[in-house]
């Protein structure tokens, strides 16, 4: 019997074979390893093609490792990684062409620290900041043009500042100024 084991030099992956004996890889099921050994990436392939569409590992059936999602043109959509099925960490998501669209941080699967996203051009169109998953502290959002849309700041759960919202009925319509 032989058993595959993706072994990791740099970015590139490689599977590496080995003989095992029935016992040990008996031993090696009864051991938890029932859904996946760790390790062993998952390939996911666009419909119709040999075109990777994502990589993901998992360990007991949880996502653990690295996962990796890419457009169809190949170029890398979104790179973050998995402990034992919860988010954490770095995650990175990329336009079609390639610039950075969002970059998020997470510790136990909630938002934490600074999180930005840019507009397919490059431009910084959001940076919002985390505590254990809720708001905290400064929160900026641009318009594609640079201009501001929103600048406020969380305090104490409240909002102060300018929100960026518009009340459902303005004034000038309800009296009907143009």
């Amino acid at each position: 019997m032989l058993i595959l084991i993706s072994t990791e030099m740099g970015s590139l992956e490689r599977l590496v074979r080995f003989p095992i004996k029935a016992l040990a890889f008996q031993l090696i099921l009864l051991m938890g390893c029932t859904s996946q050994p760790k390790g062993i990436p998952q390939y996911a392939f666009y419909p119709g093609t040999n075109d990777t569409m994502s990589v993901s590992s998992f360990y007991n059936g949880l996502e653990h490792g690295e996962f990796r999602r890419y457009h169809e043109n190949r170029v890398l959509m979104e790179q973050r990684h998995y402990v034992m099925g919860v988010k954490t960490g770095s995650l990175k998501r990329y336009w079609s062409n390639g610039k950075i669209q969002a970059h998020y941080f997470f510790v136990n699967g909630e938002y934490q620290g600074t999180c930005r996203e840019w507009n397919p051009t490059g431009r910084l169109v959001r940076e919002m900041n985390y505590a254990m998953g809720h708001e905290s502290g400064s929160q900026k959002q641009w318009y594609d043009d640079g201009s501001i849309r929103s600048n406020y700041i969380i305090r104490n759960g409240r909002r102060y500042g300018l929100l960026g919202t518009k009340n459902c009925i303005n004034v000038s319509d309800s009296i009907g100024i143009n």
